[in-house]
């Protein structure tokens, strides 16, 4: 694991990790809701769904994205330190591993969904672990392309999201071309579908290169100034975004990963990110508290979503928008100091994340390594 401390340090930016741990925070909050609702106080979840549904998966995808380039350009600065130890190809290998291992435990979760409610068609389902590792397979060839590209490409998904989901949609369950097009894309279409998806993940490349980019502004004064601007034109885009996807598709704005509900999202997320952006550049009070709070459900971010599912089987469809309050806010706060005793006690251990990487790094590394040996050991040719 040594090899893997050697990374050059890079600004770690809390905005990424309070807006990673709001979406998980989020996402268990709604996902109790969900469960927990009997039928008949189920009107409560969706409107609540409205609130936290942009503000979780969304933007757990949109801050996945924008952690990508941000640890690719990690590995290229580890370049110039490693005296020729890394190179890009061993880059690129790390980073598919990383996404291949990640889909085997994607595959894992949902082959245990399928017996669950044993349904085979759900082994191909889009979970949020399937989205991010096929999201990141997708990345690694528009990397290095420019910003602009990345928003036109985003934007361009969006709509042929929507497109293929009419056209296809008719041909639901279907043993044809048609019908095993729709089962790639869109199966089920209530989950994280992977185009709607990708352009979320694919924008928030962006804002990575974005903060990689302030990231290299030495001068304290210019970085304050260029943050400002940056943030006006975020906080500005947010608004028209939120404006435009609820007025395209009025009262049903918000219907699951449809354009309308898409462009909402990103708005809303815009907002919400600017002013955590704002409150770590410019300080306006301490939030050291706050971060670390959001910080144990950023960096368990994968281990939360894979263990919540537990609490499905707590009160399924056995409280009332009345008896819901009390077992919720003593789960989610069981639930946070659990996760902050793993972190004093266990560390990165119990982190998916960081072991999927660790993992990824070693093995390649070592491989690359191996494949020197073999080349500096080979007989030279008379």
């Amino acid at each position: 694991m040594s090899q893997i401390e050697e990374v050059p340090k890079m600004k770690r930016y809390k905005t990424i990790d309070i807006a990673r741990g709001i979406a998980i925070f989020g996402m268990v909050f709604g996902h109790c809701l969900n469960w927990w609702l009997t039928e008949q106080d189920f009107w409560l979840y969706e409107w609540v769904y409205i609130i936290l549904a942009p503000l979780g998966v969304s933007g757990f995808l949109f801050i996945s994205g924008a952690s990508a380039p941000l640890a690719y350009k990690k590995r290229l600065m580890q370049i110039e330190e490693s005296n020729g130890l890394v190179n890009i190809r061993l880059i690129r290998n790390t980073f598919m591993l990383r996404a291949l291992l990640l889909l085997v435990i994607a595959l894992i979760y949902n082959i245990g969904v399928a017996i669950m409610y044993q349904d085979p068609s759900l082994i191909w389902s889009w979970n949020v672990l399937q989205t991010i590792a096929i999201s990141l397979f997708l990345l690694w060839p528009l990397i290095k392309t420019s910003k602009i590209f990345r928003l036109i490409l985003g934007g361009i998904l969006l709509v042929a999201n929507q497109l293929l989901l009419d056209f296809l949609l008719p041909y639901q369950g279907q043993v044809n071309p048609q019908g095993i097009v729709f089962y790639i894309l869109f199966n089920p279409t209530d989950q994280y579908v992977i185009l709607a998806f990708f352009a979320i993940f694919l924008l928030g490349t962006v804002l990575g290169d974005v903060l990689y980019d302030f990231n290299q502004i030495e001068d304290p004064h210019e970085r304050r100034a260029a943050f400002k601007t940056h943030l006006i034109y975020i906080s500005i885009s947010g608004v028209i975004l939120i404006t435009f996807g609820v007025l395209f598709l009025f009262p049903n704005f918000i219907e699951h990963a449809t354009f309308s509900s898409m462009v909402y999202s990103l708005g809303l997320i815009c907002l919400v990110y600017s002013g955590i952006m704002a409150i770590e550049q410019f300080e306006p009070f301490k939030v050291k508290k706050s971060y670390k709070f959001f910080f144990y459900y950023s960096y368990y971010s994968f281990t939360v979503y894979i263990g919540h599912n537990l609490l499905y089987f707590l009160f399924y469809r056995q409280l009332t928008v009345i008896t819901i309050w009390i077992p919720l806010i003593i789960t989610m706060v069981l639930l946070t100091v659990l996760i902050r005793i793993v972190y004093k006690k266990v560390g990165p251990k119990a982190s998916i994340k960081f072991l999927i990487s660790a993992i990824s790094f070693v093995l390649v590394t070592n491989k690359e390594q191996r494949k020197r040996l073999i080349k500096m050991n080979k007989p030279t040719e008379n």
